[in-house]
């Protein structure tokens, strides 16, 4: 294989990388732009009340015995 076919292979391939690139910013910024317009039809005071739900009912959860000593457990190990 040559210098100049490598070369051009490699550039191909660098042009194709490029535009791989260019397309997931462009789709990133397309969700976000989609995601920004959702969250602002969600009213604030429903997400604070869905927030302060769950994390009664997870405090609930982590308070019963199984759940505790498995997370115990697992940061126990987790220190060795």
């Amino acid at each position: 294989m040559s210098l100049r076919s490598l070369n051009r292979q490699i550039e191909s391939r660098r042009r194709a990388l490029e535009h791989q690139r260019r397309c997931a910013l462009q789709l990133m910024e397309q969700q976000r732009a989609q995601t920004l317009v959702q969250a602002q039809r969600v009213p604030l005071p429903l997400i604070m009340g869905l927030a302060f739900a769950a994390g009664f009912v997870l405090q609930r959860f982590y308070n019963t015995p199984a759940p505790r000593t498995l997370l115990n457990w697992y940061l126990t190990l987790r220190a060795f």
